[in-house]
């Protein structure tokens, strides 16, 4: 898949928190994957594994990202919606699939960092336009709190996805031993919803009691005022702030310490509380959203309903070894049961949710109908070579609507025939069809670097399937590459599955102006001398040969066959890349060899009154 990721900041923010390292990880474990993730964020960025563009500033990309997608990602099969309190709104103007993460609702908290006014919109639209706008938006938070938030909000259970976020840690080469002096330690963004004021309030208290040192691990907009008022009140002695400290240098911290404690208000997910559980340390917290899902109360730590509680489990803690040592061996269990693995596997259930595997929308690519549909199509056939995803993947999606039509494709057996790297069979599978490729070539299977999946090797003269086994037959761009064209249709009529089964045929006119494929237009010269030029232009014959892998098809003669047929009822026979309201050049003798281009027929077989000779019974 190819995913666009849309969040405010990247890692090189100096107030990037654990947001960005969930974000940062996703997008390193879905190219582990092969897919193709790009993070779109306001500045500053610096350079990653995975591509990073910069989209403004803090709340002005919020403006242009719609402009900025709409340029260069309108193509990608899902855009991820990172809602870091203020959504991008992508349902308002992206029409394909979308996925909204949103770490946990904010509710009061606005107000601390808004004027009042501000506040009360930007808490409005979490609490009223969110349910309202995402309603068929997968929503993917990261506890069972955040989910519980979002239900009271009025989301559906059925469109939230809890993602257990995956813990590592650095490696090191040898496990650091507990410190003989008490240590304790606090990870997290110096911000005020950390509540680190609280946190030195209580360790002014605890302190004098047991001794040793509280080193507070973390950056942010507080970390100057904080570093100051450490320095400057005696009653905090043995308390440092450390600021931001390598991966390695946490690690060992985390192996040294007694207790993690956390005095966040709130979170989304306590990571850092199960880092701390991996390193054999047990957390102490308060009984807030996030951080009783990470802390299990009395198994792997202690949670506190308000700062006396809290003060009581430190001390009682920081003189109970044999206690701690219990909580530690649990809390270190417990976070094996959480692994990258398995955040990615949830991630992809809510991409797949959003309805894309690896299916492109029309509606969310380009136009759908009318004018403007077939001015894209030519526009992405022009780029063909250069963009062969982009075309073929547009392409497909709007056959299956053509198709959709006709006939409910899904629980059914579909056949591509001579569908190449599989981009119809693809868009039938996300319909809902059973669908497998029939293709003459192994080369046409594996052609754009792709590798098409339930595919088989056969003659499409010769299906190797059983007579009316098919509900749907898709065969395009197959009629002008077989010598015996009358052949191909008996196979498929053959196949198709009578009266409900539809067969959905396209083919190129050899009088059409891509008659002769990539000898075009010259084979209006003849077939043999186009292909000469081309070679001579070239420096090597063009891919289908004339005469034995390029044949001349007329409209008449193909249109003529299907009328002469009784036991089929042709439903629609329109030229492929033209509107609606030009059906009617199909119906005119001469001017539909030239100006069809690529001419659809849908039909459906009546009954068996004729059986060819099977192949496969």
């Amino acid at each position: 898949m190819r995913i666009l990721f849309l969040a405010w900041r990247d890692l090189a923010h100096p107030n990037a928190g654990g947001s960005e390292v969930v974000i940062d990880r996703l997008i390193r474990e879905l190219q582990e994957r092969g897919h193709e993730a790009t993070l779109m964020c306001g500045g500053p960025i610096e350079e990653r594994p995975y591509p990073v563009i910069q989209n403004g500033s803090t709340y002005s990309q919020y403006i242009t990202a719609p402009f900025r997608y709409a340029r260069q990602f309108r193509d990608v099969d899902v855009v991820v919606d990172v809602a870091n309190g203020v959504p991008y709104l992508t349902p308002l103007w992206r029409r394909g699939p979308s996925v909204c993460i949103l770490f946990h609702v904010h509710g009061n908290q606005w107000q601390r960092y808004f004027p009042k006014p501000v506040a009360r919109v930007f808490a409005s639209l979490e609490q009223r336009g969110i349910p309202a706008i995402y309603k068929d938006v997968p929503l993917v938070t990261i506890s069972d709190s955040g989910a519980h938030e979002l239900e009271i909000l009025g989301v559906s259970p059925r469109n939230i996805h809890v993602l257990n976020l995956g813990v590592d840690l650095e490696d090191l080469e040898k496990d650091p031993e507990k410190s003989v002096d008490p240590l304790f330690i606090s990870v997290g963004r110096l911000a005020l919803n950390k509540r680190i004021d609280l946190l030195l309030d209580m360790w002014a208290e605890v302190g004098p009691q047991i001794g040793g040192r509280l080193l507070i691990i973390g950056d942010g907009p507080e970390r100057e005022r904080l570093t100051a008022r450490v320095r400057d009140e005696p009653a905090l002695r043995g308390a440092e702030i450390l600021g931001r400290v390598s991966a390695e240098r946490k690690a060992e911290l985390m192996h040294e310490a007694w207790l993690l404690v956390h005095t966040a208000e709130r979170e989304g997910w306590g990571l850092v509380i199960l880092e701390a559980a991996r390193c054999s340390t047990p957390s102490i917290g308060f009984r807030v959203k996030g951080v009783k899902d990470a802390i299990l109360h009395g198994k792997t730590g202690l949670l506190a309903k308000d700062e006396a509680g809290f003060t009581q489990a430190w001390l009682s803690l920081a003189g109970d070894t044999e206690r701690r040592s219990q909580l530690a061996a649990a809390a270190e269990l417990r976070s094996r049961d959480f692994t990258w693995q398995r955040t990615i596997d949830t991630f992809v259930e809510a991409v797949e949710a959003a309805g894309t595997k690896t299916v492109h929308d029309p509606l969310a690519d380009g136009p759908s109908k009318g004018i403007a549909r077939s001015v894209h199509l030519f526009s992405l056939f022009r780029k063909e070579t250069q963009e062969p995803d982009r075309f073929y993947h547009y392409l497909a999606a709007d056959t299956i609507r053509s198709i959709e039509r006709h006939a409910d494709v899904r629980g059914s057996l579909t056949l591509d025939v001579g569908g190449g790297p599989g981009y119809v069979a693809e868009a039938l599978r996300h319909a809902g069809a059973d669908c497998i490729v029939v293709d003459y070539s192994a080369e046409e299977l594996a052609l754009h670097g792709r590798s098409a999946t339930g595919a088989v090797q056969g003659d499409a003269q010769a299906l190797p399937f059983k007579t009316g086994s098919a509900r749907v037959i898709h065969c395009s761009n197959v009629l002008e590459h077989v010598p015996n064209w009358h052949a191909l249709l008996e196979e498929i009529l053959r196949v198709l599955e009578p009266r409900a089964g539809i067969g959905y045929l396209s083919f190129t006119p050899w009088l059409s102006p891509w008659g002769g494929h990539e000898t075009s237009p010259w084979h209006y010269l003849g077939g043999e001398r186009a292909a000469k030029r081309f070679e001579r232009r070239n420096g090597r014959p063009p891919k289908n040969k004339f005469g034995e892998s390029l044949h001349r098809v007329k409209a008449a003669d193909v249109i003529a066959w299907f009328n002469s047929r009784p036991d089929i009822e042709v439903f629609d026979v329109r030229p492929r890349y033209l509107p609606n309201w030009l059906g009617w050049v199909a119906r005119i003798p001469g001017v539909r060899e030239v100006l069809a281009w690529n001419l659809v027929i849908v039909f459906r077989r009546r009954a068996f009154d004729k059986v060819p000779s099977a192949s496969a019974n």
